[in-house]
């Protein structure tokens, strides 16, 4: 798939940035920290890779708070986060590939932000529900666990 940029707020905090290359791993996606860059020269470098959707991973007093995810306009919902939950081990890249299971309603909505197309081979898988998103492969939770606050309507950003 590879479709998605993830970048951060910009001055992330060392979470903030883990999160975002977990993500990057997770989804077959591309992770860069934002820095002073506008948002309209972020769209710029993800189209210039090829990339469709933006995920931006904000901060709150140094902890990844939400997601948001931006494709020619703003994704509906926002994803507000309660905490992350990192393994104690580092992930190597898996295949690029994935799929998300629906655990709920909420895990619908979710669905619709990030699946883009039906994966081929061994996807990783997107277990998203309306209180948390974790990820499987091969049977096995890999990468961080989501505790969910909240799905919202995007703020301007």
């Amino acid at each position: 798939m590879g479709s998605f940029y993830i970048t951060t707020g910009r001055k992330p905090s060392q979470n903030t940035r883990r999160l975002a290359k977990w993500l990057a791993i997770l989804l077959g996606g591309e992770s860069e920290n934002r820095g002073h860059r506008s948002f309209d020269e972020m769209a710029g470098r993800a189209s210039s890779k090829g990339l469709r959707r933006i995920v931006f991973v904000y901060e709150s007093h140094g902890n990844p708070s939400r997601i948001a995810v931006w494709e020619d306009e703003w994704l509906e919902p926002e994803i507000v986060l309660q905490s992350v939950e990192f393994p104690e081990k580092e992930a190597h890249r898996l295949s690029g590939e994935f799929k998300v299971v629906a655990e709920d309603a909420a895990g619908e909505k979710i669905r619709e932000l990030f699946e883009l197309e039906e994966p081929e081979g061994q996807p990783v898988e997107v277990h998203a529900g309306a209180k948390e998103i974790w990820f499987e492969f091969d049977g096995k939770r890999v990468g961080p666990t989501l505790a969910l606050k909240a799905l919202e309507k995007n703020a301007q950003h």
